[in-house]
């Protein structure tokens, strides 16, 4: 019970800081399009970032970095063992990465028209 108070815990405070810290702000908002995530949207999948669906694009992926964040530390805390800890929190976190973002990256390759 004490895993999932951290989990919804550190998806709120992670899910919130972005909205605060970058959804909220025009000049941080502005910079997104030339961040990791919508180069690797753009690269991989041809996604189409434009002022009307920044927005949109980026509060997903807010959504998915909070959920990525959240669901690593909550796989951290089941093993007691640092080794463990390391390997099972970087598998967590690069699956999770690759699944999400390809979800998200297919979701608006179709919406925009791609194949």
């Amino acid at each position: 019970m004490r895993e999932l108070f951290l989990y919804l815990f550190i998806f709120l405070i992670s899910y919130l800081f972005y909205i605060i810290f970058v959804g909220s702000r025009k000049t941080v908002l502005n910079k997104l399009p030339n961040g990791k995530e919508m180069s690797y949207l753009k690269y991989k999948y041809g996604v189409k970032i434009n002022d009307k669906n920044l927005k949109k694009i980026a509060n997903n992926i807010f959504l998915a970095n909070s959920f990525i964040l959240s669901t690593t530390v909550y796989v951290v805390c089941l093993f007691d063992n640092l080794v463990l800890e390391i390997f099972f929190g970087m598998l967590t976190l690069i699956i999770l990465i690759l699944v999400l973002y390809h979800i998200i990256g297919t979701y608006y390759k179709h919406k925009q028209g791609g194949k």
